[in-house]
């Protein structure tokens, strides 16, 4: 297996534990593994499958993950990272990363190519981690399959916590981080895919987009230190279009074949970035 993947679990176990009987684990060969025998091997694109069996959810495949990495790779979602990157860099003591719900992994990769951080990333999607795991040439992410409601990460030991565009669980985030910690979570903006919004009015539920609800949840758990807005429109061809729309949640339930792609030539792309602290 290659060296720098070995590397970086036997440096990621300072922050890993047994899921199983929450005890520590360190790095034996090609494993983690904990006092009570309970071992996880480490797969030879260099990623750990903590929750053996779980079933893939519906839009969350292989290809929409694919099509994903399509979409980030072609910079639709720059402007984004950027923010991302110097926020991170402008927080206080900040080593260790725990990038939750990495999908593909574009942001976690791209963080460990920037910085100089502890850079660890999961997804319940055993083919997301796959891809990322695969994609990550320089070998520094430790990634892992995980559940977000029981993370194999020990308490207190997490700087900063990413949540880009997926779920959240509050009472996990808190038991992981430490004291004074930092929470970045990105949430769509209002004007987020405005021009596909406008295509699908008639058959949206909610006409108009908020993220009050969402903000406000977030103030109750954490102190908001800053809220910035992240936005960009780009010129799109037909064929960028209909992957947009394959990966995009708005689209989940609606025929794509039945909206007029073609007539979209520009697309918004605006996320809400939530800095807190613990």
């Amino acid at each position: 297996m290659n060296a720098d993947i070995l590397y970086t679990f036997e440096n990621g176990a300072r922050y890993f534990r047994c899921p199983i009987c929450k005890g520590k684990v360190e790095l034996k060969r090609q494993s983690l593994v904990c006092a009570n025998n309970h071992s996880f091997d480490i797969a030879k694109h260099g990623y750990i499958n903590y929750i053996m069996g779980k079933k893939q959810f519906k839009n969350y495949d292989k290809e929409s993950f694919e099509s994903r990495k399509a979409i980030l790779d072609k910079g639709y979602y720059a402007h984004i990272l950027e923010e991302l990157i110097a926020v991170i860099t402008g927080l206080g003591k900040c080593t260790s990363i725990l990038d939750v719900g990495c999908g593909e992994g574009y942001y976690a990769r791209n963080i460990v190519e920037a910085t100089d951080k502890d850079v660890i990333a999961f997804d319940i999607s055993k083919d997301s981690v796959q891809l990322a795991a695969r994609s990550d040439s320089t070998h520094g992410v430790a990634w892992f399959v995980g559940d977000l409601s029981q993370l194999p990460i020990k308490d207190n030991t997490i700087d900063c916590l990413l949540n880009i565009f997926t779920p959240a669980n509050y009472h996990e985030f808190n038991r992981v981080l430490r004291k004074g910690g930092y929470l970045v979570k990105v949430v769509p903006g209002a004007n987020h895919l405005k021009e596909f919004r406008e295509l699908v009015q008639d058959r949206l539920r909610n006409k108009e987009f908020s993220n009050e609800r969402v903000v406000d949840y977030f103030d109750e758990r954490f102190t908001i230190l800053e809220q910035k807005k992240v936005t960009k429109t780009f010129e799109i061809s037909e064929e960028d279009a209909r992957i947009f729309a394959e990966m995009t949640p708005l689209f989940f339930n609606v025929d794509i074949d039945t909206i007029d792609l073609a007539s979209v030539n520009h697309l918004t792309v605006e996320a809400e970035i939530l800095i807190g602290r613990k």
